[in-house]
């Protein structure tokens, strides 16, 4: 396995928690946007640095999927679930930060981001998990 770099490890979780208090608070838009980078961070720990300077929001999942699939730290159905929650995640974003749409007064948005932190929060405890185990 390629070695996990720490520092986006720790961004990950710090983002993921501001998205926990910004959801708590009501405000979906930064919950959401939060999310997303949490899970841009955790790949990132993971894949190490891009190899053009600077990660695409496309390449980066594809690359992690193919670092994770390689090394057996996650299934094929892990993967596609992954990749589906990436792909929804990156939408609810874009529409939260660069369109005039707030997402608070929808219950159903809401709902959608309280299940892809859950979806986020699970893949990175298995990703540590997973490189705790080889550290051991």
């Amino acid at each position: 396995m390629p070695p996990l770099n720490r520092n986006f490890l720790e961004k990950a979780k710090r983002r993921l928690e501001t998205a926990r208090l910004a959801l708590n608070k009501g405000y979906v838009c930064s919950s959401c946007s939060n999310c997303y980078y949490a899970l841009f961070n955790l790949m990132q720990s993971v894949v190490g640095e891009p190899p053009g300077g600077k990660w695409s929001h496309g390449g980066l999942p594809k690359n992690f999927t193919e670092v994770v699939y390689k090394n057996r730290i996650l299934s094929k159905d892990e993967i596609k679930g992954i990749v589906k929650t990436c792909e929804n995640l990156y939408a609810l974003r874009k529409l939260s930060d660069y369109y005039d749409t707030i997402l608070e007064s929808s219950e159903e948005e809401r709902g959608k981001v309280e299940s892809y932190m859950l979806k986020v929060e699970r893949l990175l405890n298995l990703i540590e998990e997973a490189y705790n185990e080889q550290e051991a």
